[in-house]
């Protein structure tokens, strides 16, 4: 086969560019720290390391997820902290108020105290963060959420819950509404007398409440009456019958005097007519729910009123300490749950943390340069390069006249 001065020179030449694609190439590997350059260097290994990247990508993002909720978290448990220490201070002042020594001067002082501490918990509960956001209007971030009208304060933001991703399927509540924290409390539970002749007083909270929530039926309103019946006799007795005048399970009997208390359930009964006269009726009062702000407004006109009678302020010292316990009660579920979604917060973080590590690792052996080897390489490289050199320079003098 015959072979021209022409393919000869331009065979060397490829030889030559050729090597210096080789030694740029592997320049390239070093300097970019990248094995994959294109697609071609790897069609697998470029794959899976886009999936990596992805991944590494997401992970980050819901890392910043989770810096931002521990943030929110952290702020709102700082601010329920607070409104539980002047809870607590109300609820002092709440109790000392009904000590036998203080006149209208004392009461007076108190409510002016708690006056003060009603508008910081109103600064408490109309919280903002670091943007200007408030903490408890739910989505509607821009509306103060508590606003007096002149005579209540009332909530201005709705029921809406934000939700931060903080992993590929783990979603956090970030933040808590004013309608379930501070509104979503019940007044102290009482009862109604229903006909002339029956006063029913609670003389134990406790049992009362827990009497009110097994039995008080919102559906049928009048299953909810009781009747008081009495019967002459020696002696004289009584028996606590249903809405229809049925006997209760178990029966609720005993001896009947008139204007002696009849003990129900956590409640004090009194009847005044004489045995026999026809049943006197009352029933469990409808629940009632509302805010610590108008608890504390409706304890505080008890406070300054001088011509306030003393039982109606037992009354309304027992409807506020109660509220108030209730409150504190929602309050501390709440901190509660703070700290749950920090738990799940660092549990899912952790988890995030190290998968990042191992998909950082992995894409670093499919894609990154193993520095020893690509030296090696580019020294291969550039002796291939100096022998094209060398090869391309002799023949590039060789001539048939050489052998003539």
């Amino acid at each position: 086969m015959r072979v021209s001065s022409i393919n000869l020179y331009q065979n060397s030449l490829n030889g030559v560019l050729n090597s210096q694609q080789q030694v740029e190439k592997m320049n390239q590997h070093l300097i970019t720290n990248k094995k994959l350059l294109t697609a071609a260097d790897g069609p697998s290994d470029m794959s899976k390391t886009m999936f990596l990247t992805t991944e590494i990508t997401l992970t980050e993002q819901h890392l910043k997820n989770g810096t931002l909720l521990e943030n929110a978290l952290n702020f709102e448990e700082s601010t329920l902290d607070g409104m539980i220490n002047a809870m607590q201070r109300a609820r002092v002042l709440g109790v000392q108020s009904g000590d036998g020594i203080n006149g209208s001067t004392e009461r007076a002082s108190l409510a002016q105290e708690l006056r003060q501490i009603q508008n910081q918990m109103l600064d408490f509960m109309n919280s903002q963060n670091a943007d200007g956001s408030y903490v408890f209007s739910g989505f509607q971030t821009q509306k103060q959420p508590y606003v007096y009208d002149g005579t209540n304060y009332n909530y201005q933001g709705d029921a809406g819950v934000n939700e931060l991703k903080v992993s590929s399927s783990v979603y956090i509540q970030s933040n808590d509404t004013g309608q379930e924290v501070f509104d979503n409390v019940f007044k102290r539970f009482g009862t109604n007398d229903l006909t002339p002749n029956v006063t029913s007083v609670v003389n134990d909270q406790r049992a009362y409440d827990s009497f009110h929530k097994l039995n008080y039926d919102p559906v049928t309103p009048a299953n909810n009456t009781y009747q008081v019946q009495t019967t002459a006799g020696v002696p004289d007795t009584y028996e606590i019958l249903d809405s229809v005048g049925a006997s209760l399970v178990p029966p609720v009997t005993g001896n009947y005097v008139p204007n002696e208390p009849i003990n129900f359930n956590g409640l004090e009964v009194i009847v005044s007519t004489v045995a026999g006269s026809a049943n006197e009726s009352f029933e469990l009062a409808p629940p009632e729910k509302d805010n610590i702000l108008n608890m504390l407004s409706d304890f505080i006109i008890a406070l300054e009123d001088p011509n306030f009678l003393e039982s109606d302020f037992l009354e309304a010292q027992s409807d506020f300490l109660v509220g108030l316990d209730n409150s504190l009660e929602s309050v501390n579920l709440t901190l509660g749950s703070l700290g749950a979604r920090g738990n799940s917060l660092d549990s899912v973080r952790s988890a995030a943390a190290s998968m990042d590590v191992i998909n950082q690792q992995s894409r670093a052996s499919l894609s990154e340069v193993d520095f020893a080897e690509a030296v090696s390489n580019l020294q291969k490289a550039e002796l291939a390069l100096n022998t094209s050199y060398s090869s391309y320079s002799r023949i590039s003098q060789l001539s048939l006249f050489n052998y003539l």
